[in-house]
């Protein structure tokens, strides 16, 4: 969502479809409230995975493929949120951080299970 907001942004930016989207500072402003809210929700499912980790394999996750990638995109969207809201940035920057953040999530969940080996590896293509 916050790449599809993202890339609406910018195109409202460049004078494309302007008039037949929101401004672009609403659309940025709904882009903050989908990361901020997805971030919450990504941070609550890490640490009640690594919970689960805990109970059912005996030990916390281990920093492996599957930490890693959870760990990148986390600080990924933490710097996006910290650059907002502590420096002020605004705008197409931003709106392109999000979308670039969508491939790094999206190599995150499906590049690393199917080109890593680790506990989730689904085959070494």
């Amino acid at each position: 969502m916050a790449a599809m907001l993202g890339i609406a942004e910018l195109l409202v930016l460049k004078g494309y479809l302007k008039g037949k989207l929101p401004s672009a500072e609403v659309l940025d402003e709904v882009m903050y409230k989908a990361i901020a809210v997805g971030f919450l929700f990504f941070t609550i499912a890490t640490i009640l995975g690594a919970m689960w980790a805990a109970d059912a394999l005996g030990r916390l996750l281990e920093l492996g493929p599957e930490g890693n990638r959870a760990l990148i995109v986390w600080l990924n969207y933490a710097a996006w949120l910290h650059i907002r809201l502590v420096k002020g940035w605004r705008g197409a920057p931003l709106a392109w951080w999000a979308v670039i953040g969508v491939f790094v999530t999206s190599f995150a969940f499906l590049g690393v299970n199917m080109f890593l080996s680790g506990l989730h590896s689904y085959g070494g293509l």
